[in-house]
């Protein structure tokens, strides 16, 4: 599986960056708001119908052509007449200076499944730090580079000026694959099971040189995505709770992952962290059962669901002492905003955020009821999922 290449095609670089600053330009802001801090605006030079949207494409079917921005542009429109393939959307991106993109991936867009996307840096700064699955690519102005979309990948602009890349989705033939193939600097990884990975991981540990040892780190890494997904739904069908495992097309709050009438729906492929899956049962688990059936997407601003947030922390911690797993795979860095730490930390002093509320719903007990009980407390749960109708009042 290619994760990214430089691609051996030659834009008139001085052109397009000269028709950028003399040009008067409207920029929208990217669609997908969830995804990041700061300034990520969008202009569209080729789109759907040569529509105003700056959604790329939501179906195979989706015809394309030049949006009135293009005539701004005459030099990207003669180098996107010399590609010997479809030409799908393209615009232009606009990461400004201190701005983050979050770890993401876009579903199915990839070399591999036949639609690749080109970056070609207009103007960026040597403090833009862009990855891909864990590698960074230094991408310079005028370059052409293909990168694995579908594929976990970030980027900070660390710098003092604004990033503009030219972005262009094409289909995959014959020529473009020839020239992807062909790339003098490309970085690649092999695409395995888990069974694959953890058979060469013992090889590889078996034979214990420098290189053979650097070689299984990279696999575990790969090994270790699978494995506490695995291990989470068979707690989460051992209790009770639904999910389902099926592509999900559109952008979700977190990616790969949202709630549909009372169940998780889980794609495995855009799904960023294991972890997060487990959260979000929480949230189901800890809603009384006239509740939990008809959860979807986009929580009400509530205060029952305010108290269900809380829980969900608590729950998700106890789920993890529970099934012997790290909390950093729950509590992970891109998630909380940025207090994930700070939150083990203090479940681990016994500041236990949700358990009253817990306790309240009869999941759980702190350390005096315990005792008086004579059962064990948090994170011992009483019970996985609640059975009470505690909030069926405030549902109404």
């Amino acid at each position: 599986m290619i994760v990214y290449a430089k691609v051996s095609v030659f834009p008139e670089y001085a052109l397009m960056k000269q028709e950028l600053k003399s040009a008067s330009l409207h920029w929208d802001n990217h669609f997908n708001s969830g995804n990041y801090k700061g300034s990520w605006t969008v202009l569209p030079l080729r789109s759907v119908e040569g529509l105003d949207t700056i959604i790329p494409g939501l179906t195979a079917n989706d015809i394309f052509a030049d949006h009135p921005n293009m005539d701004m542009f005459p030099s990207i429109r003669k180098f996107l007449a010399t590609f010997q393939c479809k030409v799908k959307s393209v615009r232009l991106l606009n990461l400004a200076a201190g701005a983050v993109i979050k770890p993401h991936c876009d579903h199915e867009l990839s070399f591999e499944q036949g639609e690749a996307r080109l970056h070609i840096p207009l103007i960026t700064n040597p403090d833009v730090a862009f990855y891909v699955q864990d590698q960074r690519v230094t991408m310079l102005p005028g370059e052409c580079w293909y990168m694995n979309a579908n594929l976990r990948h970030h980027v900070t602009n660390g710098g003092k000026t604004e990033r503009i890349h030219l972005v262009i989705d094409c289909e995959v033939n014959t020529w473009l694959a020839g020239l992807i193939n062909s790339a003098d600097c490309m970085s690649s990884i092999p695409d395995y099971s888990q069974q694959q990975l953890l058979d060469m991981i013992c090889g590889l540990r078996e034979q214990n040189t420098m290189t053979t040892n650097q070689l299984a780190d990279e696999f575990e890494r790969q090994y270790n995505q699978y494995q506490p997904l695995d291990q989470i739904l068979a707690f989460l069908q051992k209790i009770g709770l639904a999910y389902q495992l099926e592509a999900i097309e559109e952008d979700t709050f977190l990616p790969g992952l949202k709630l549909r009438n009372g169940a998780l729906v889980i794609d495995k492929r855009r799904l960023l962290y294991p972890g997060d899956v487990l959260h979000e049962a929480g949230h189901l688990a800890c809603m009384p059962p006239s509740i939990r059936q008809n959860m979807n997407d986009n929580l009400e601003d509530c205060d029952m669901h305010r108290g269900g947030e809380m829980m969900a922390l608590a729950w998700s911690y106890a789920a993890c002492v529970f099934l012997k797993i790290d909390p950093e795979i729950v509590f992970h860095q891109d998630g909380y905003k940025g207090a994930g730490q700070n939150l083990i930390q203090n479940f681990n002093a016994g500041n236990i955020i949700g358990l009253p509320l817990l306790q309240w719903s009869g999941m759980s007990y702190d350390q005096s009821t315990a005792e008086a009980s004579g059962d064990k407390p948090f994170p011992h749960m009483i019970s996985w999922t609640c059975t009470k109708q505690t909030f069926e009042s405030q549902a109404v």
